[in-house]
């Protein structure tokens, strides 16, 4: 398990419209953010959370589609603020619930900031 951020990118097949980044894990269309993420962009996964199950065509297996519940909080720069994305959409390499492990859910990263002598 790692202790640290995460690197990613968009999976390529998403489409022109991108994937939709939302305030909360959820597909819920209350939730989105603009801009969305294109295709091949990169990004950094901070933690991640469990929310609403989403699935997505594997890009190597088209008979196995992706699906989890896992949405990364993610940002794409310094100057970004972050937002969730579902983890479908996310090539981390593999599952982020195990390169993460439980210390990269965003409620133990929130109950380590609130406790740490800078927070």
């Amino acid at each position: 398990m790692s202790d640290h951020n995460h690197t990613g990118t968009i999976w390529g097949n998403v489409g022109t419209g991108g994937v939709n980044r939302h305030s909360d894990p959820t597909q819920n269309p209350a939730t989105i953010i603009t801009p969305s993420l294109h295709a091949g962009q990169n990004l950094i996964v901070l933690c991640y959370a469990l929310g609403d199950p989403e699935s997505f065509a594997n890009p190597t297996d088209l008979a196995h589609p992706f699906s989890s519940n896992a949405w990364d909080f993610v940002v794409t720069s310094d100057q970004d603020s972050g937002s969730y994305v579902a983890d479908v959409f996310v090539d981390t390499g593999g599952d982020i619930r195990q390169q993460l492990g439980t210390q990269g859910t965003c409620d133990a990263l929130r109950q380590r900031l609130m406790h740490s002598p800078l927070g």
